[in-house]
């Protein structure tokens, strides 16, 4: 359970920390071309080549955001797969303990019925004897 909090955490702040980078880069941008005292060719080649270096680390971060991913994928179908072994192994010896319970239950109506029958003789028997001794 402490696994799956720290996984979140750990995605959440790889999330926040590529929302940080983006907004500081774009800030840094903005700011840069402002108050940067430069020709009007001069600063379209600086915004030219800043995008290019944004839509690169843009890229960067998508592959790593993809990678992540993945592996979150991988662990969460490591983690459904070991839930279904255990689930089904847990089936198997409820089934087991099902099946030994009719068993014994089976094995213990048979006496049963038979002490029953016995029982009925014995009564039965006994109920002739009063019944001639009443007579």
């Amino acid at each position: 359970m402490n696994d799956k909090k720290e996984e979140e955490r750990s995605g959440s702040s790889f999330t926040d920390i590529l929302i940080t980078l983006a907004v500081g880069l774009s800030v840094g941008f903005v700011v840069g071309i402002l108050f940067a005292p430069k020709s009007g060719k001069e600063t379209r080649k600086e915004i030219k080549e800043k995008s290019e270096e944004v839509i690169k680390k843009g890229r960067e971060s998508l592959g790593t955001v993809a990678e992540k991913t993945k592996e979150y994928v991988e662990k969460g179908k490591g983690k459904l797969a070991e839930l279904r072994d255990i689930s089904e192994e847990f089936i198997g010896k409820g089934k087991e303990k099902i099946s030994d319970i009719s068993k014994v239950l089976s094995s213990k109506s048979s006496d049963t019925g038979q002490k029953v029958k016995k029982v009925m003789k014995k009564g039965k028997a006994a109920a002739k004897k009063v019944e001639e001794e009443l007579s």
